[in-house]
């Protein structure tokens, strides 16, 4: 216990699967949480889930990761309540939408690609890698003004590492880890550490919607004969964002059963 004790956390789309579990574990060590979710019911979900036990403190953000105005006020109001922010999880995404042409087929000029709006393309990206900037905009600005160091780690997929899954999606996971690796490069010296997890097939309500024929080749496929669980990748984050792995900075870490060896 405590190997979080005394740090502050954002960990966006925290009203989710991944994120939740992030949220739980990170509180259990001692973090103090700030929850951000696009969803009111699942944020407030989430901290009321951390909080239960009178043990650690959460508050609820609600807004568009994806709103510049809206993450600066959280970072603002979480520095004001709690003191600057040193750990950041940006874990908010999604694997589809609006536009991006899902469900149209996989022949001819259906490909999704070629069907794809400009919208349900700038949806995506706007989500995934313009969120984690805004965040991170944030956090790294307050922790140079404060001379403190922090731990950045971005959710990234085995999308981003072997270009499976749709092609906006595959396009945002892997531009965060240029993004983490550039971070680690110019953070670094700063004492900011910047890393990535690029979780496999995990059991969470996004895979959940994915149709069950194709979920099964590749669980079949994963040398541990399993998909993975929200914990496996919590667990991971909790590493990152903990002072044990102080020396690791612009790594990609993989919990992903064997399924992508690289």
């Amino acid at each position: 216990m405590g190997r979080l004790e005394g740090k502050v956390a954002v960990i966006t789309g925290g009203g989710g699967g991944l994120g939740q579990a992030m949220c739980m574990r990170f509180a259990e060590e001692g973090a103090t949480i700030i929850c951000q979710d696009i969803d009111e019911a699942a944020a407030a979900a989430t901290v009321k889930a951390v909080t239960a036990n009178g043990k650690a403190d959460a508050l609820a953000w609600v807004c568009d990761v994806s709103d510049s105005t809206g993450i600066d006020s959280m970072f603002e109001a979480a520095t004001n309540q709690y003191g600057v922010v040193n750990v950041l999880v940006s874990c908010a995404g999604v694997d589809h939408t609006p536009g991006d042409g899902s469900g149209e087929g996989n022949t001819g000029s259906d490909v999704q690609v070629a069907v794809m709006s400009n919208d349900g393309w700038q949806r995506m990206l706007d989500i995934h890698v313009n969120g984690a900037f805004y965040c991170t905009r944030a956090m790294v600005k307050r922790l140079v003004d404060a001379k403190q160091g922090g731990s950045i780690i971005c959710i990234s997929s085995i999308a981003g590492t072997s270009g499976w899954g749709p092609v906006h999606y595959a396009t945002a996971k892997a531009a965060l880890l240029g993004f983490t690796r550039s971070l680690a490069r110019f953070c670094g010296p700063l004492g900011i550490r910047a890393n990535a997890i690029c979780p496999g097939v995990i059991d969470t309500p996004m895979v959940a919607g994915v149709a069950p024929e194709l979920i099964a080749p590749l669980k079949a496929m994963t040398p541990l004969g399993r998909l993975g669980e929200a914990d496996d990748i919590a667990y991971a984050a909790l590493y990152l964002a903990s002072d044990e792995s102080s020396f690791v900075t612009g790594q990609a870490l993989s919990p992903n059963g064997g399924l992508v060896i690289s």
